[in-house]
């Protein structure tokens, strides 16, 4: 697909109804930099909501892709509700990485380990109850994800 695809992020409503069309027709695999532009955008929380909910629609995620989420999770700056859901969304996608044929395995193994890590420090520093049990579960499902390896 090409570049921009959602076009001016300030015109929100047209880029939710192009990512909800993307997501419906199966596109949204080949949109992953424009993902990661919607993710990165600090300017409106509806469109990160919503392209952190449309994550499990992407086939064949890739790293760049995962690395972004996880670190919308380490984000101190955001509220806990967008971090909760990234952790959701980041074991989805990591499930689906390891079906991912373009991916090395051994680079996705290393960056399992890195984000394991990385979910460790966050539960040995202190956090609100219902984002540690978030965090708990998903670094125990990126653990499974990668011991399926």
């Amino acid at each position: 697909m090409e570049n921009n695809v959602f076009g001016n992020l300030m015109d929100w409503g047209s880029v939710l109804e192009k990512l909800e069309r993307l997501s419906r027709t199966g596109e949204l695999g080949y949109c992953q930099d424009e993902l990661i532009r919607l993710l990165r955008f600090d300017h409106n929380w509806r469109l990160r909501e919503a392209a952190i909910e449309a994550l499990p629609f992407v086939e064949n995620p890739g790293l760049d892709l995962a690395q972004e989420v996880l670190l919308l999770i380490k984000r101190r700056d955001l509220y806990y509700d967008i971090r909760i859901l990234a952790t959701d969304s980041f074991e989805k996608i990591a499930r689906a990485m390891v079906k991912n044929p373009d991916i090395d395995k051994d680079r996705l193994q290393a960056f399992f380990t890195a984000a394991i890590k990385d979910l460790n420090a966050l539960l040995s520093s202190p956090e609100p109850p219902i984002f540690y049990t978030a965090l708990q579960q998903c670094a125990g499902q990126i653990k499974k994800t990668a011991s399926d390896l």
